[in-house]
């Protein structure tokens, strides 16, 4: 039976537990986890650090300024009296981290007096399933990113047909020997710490390779398609984003922050019956959710309501000389225009 409780810190760690609870069960957890290769793949490599941006209790922007000198020449030797040249040239960005994205659900208190599910094992669902589809909107948002900031292929060859930021491939060089094309790309655009977000183009290929990588006529193949870092996402990359994507290690990254205590147990207490905590993401490490939890009541029902949202920032490196260059490449299966 569920009574009228007192949303507090504690019954808010209750709810909490029993969302942990349901990552732990093989078979309630299926509901929970989300589909976000693309969004891992960022975060593992990311290298930013925006600890400005994170102050506690401060909404801040950042000035990122850097030196940038283009198409520097050399002469013959001259005389020794007069040196003359130009300077460097300041670059500035500016970097802001703001609320992204919501979602929300309210639990009818007094209906549950008839459920034999419990309201906290119901709220703790609802967080679930609702932080899931945040987490897939993150990675989703980072997929956007990544593609709208692609740049232009600086090699030119075969099999290669780069068309404005797309290079194409034609299907029957989509072998283990592409990785050999691949090394030759990272080299001209010069990537560092080079990684691949896939989604079907290579996924067969791949999967027939590490399964074979045990026959002594598989290792060289093995080899081949292990020489650059390769992710998988076979549920996002589909229709307009059926791509292959190159990144240097430092081209992107995705920061979130919080607004309030991290952990349920640890809840402020805020005006109009609100308690706010943080909570980390269960699909994507180093994302992290502000919560909110009011006591509502509408046409004679109480209700427990719930708010997830989510601030944060997609940045993108600053450009060297080579606008072009943004550290992002992206490669379809075809012949293009």
């Amino acid at each position: 039976m569920s009574d009228i409780a007192t949303i507090d810190c504690g019954y808010l760690a209750t709810v909490q537990a029993m969302l942990e609870d349901n990552w732990t069960d093989p078979i309630t957890n299926n509901d929970l986890l989300a589909d976000v290769v693309v969004g891992k793949a960022v975060l593992e490599n990311q290298q930013v650090k925006m600890t400005e941006l994170n102050t506690p209790g401060k909404n801040k922007k950042v000035s990122l300024e850097w030196l940038q000198k283009c198409d520097v020449t050399t002469q013959e030797c001259s005389t020794d009296c007069t040196i003359d040249g130009d300077d460097a040239t300041p670059i500035c960005k500016e970097y802001e981290m703001t609320c992204l994205r919501e979602t929300s659900f309210k639990v009818p208190v007094k209906e549950y007096r008839s459920r034999t599910i419990d309201k906290q094992k119901s709220e703790a669902f609802n967080m679930g399933v609702h932080m899931k589809a945040m987490d897939e909107w993150v990675a989703n948002y980072i997929l956007l990113g990544i593609d709208a900031n692609a740049g232009v292929n600086a090699f030119v060859g075969s099999p290669g047909n780069v068309v404005g930021t797309t290079t194409y491939i034609a299907a029957n060089y989509w072998n283990e020997n592409i990785f050999g094309y691949f090394k030759l790309v990272e080299a001209i655009n010069k990537f560092r710490g080079t990684y691949l977000i896939d989604g079907q183009n290579m996924y067969m290929m791949l999967w027939n390779k590490m399964m074979e990588s045990g026959n002594a006529d598989g290792k060289g193949g093995a080899a081949k398609v292990t020489s650059i870092k390769t992710y998988q996402d076979i549920v996002n990359l589909i229709n307009d984003y059926a791509k292959t994507y190159m990144l240097h290690k430092t081209s992107v990254a995705f920061k979130s922050r919080t607004w309030y205590p991290n952990g349920a147990g640890n809840a402020q207490k805020l005006p109009a019956d609100t308690l706010a905590y943080s909570i980390p993401s269960f699909n994507l490490p180093g994302i992290n959710y502000d919560v909110f939890v009011q006591s509502t009541c509408l046409n004679n029902e109480y209700y427990d309501a719930v708010k997830i949202q989510l601030h944060g920032l997609f940045a993108v490196n600053p450009a060297p000389c080579s606008e072009t260059n943004t550290g992002i490449l992206a490669f379809e299966c075809g012949a293009g225009a």
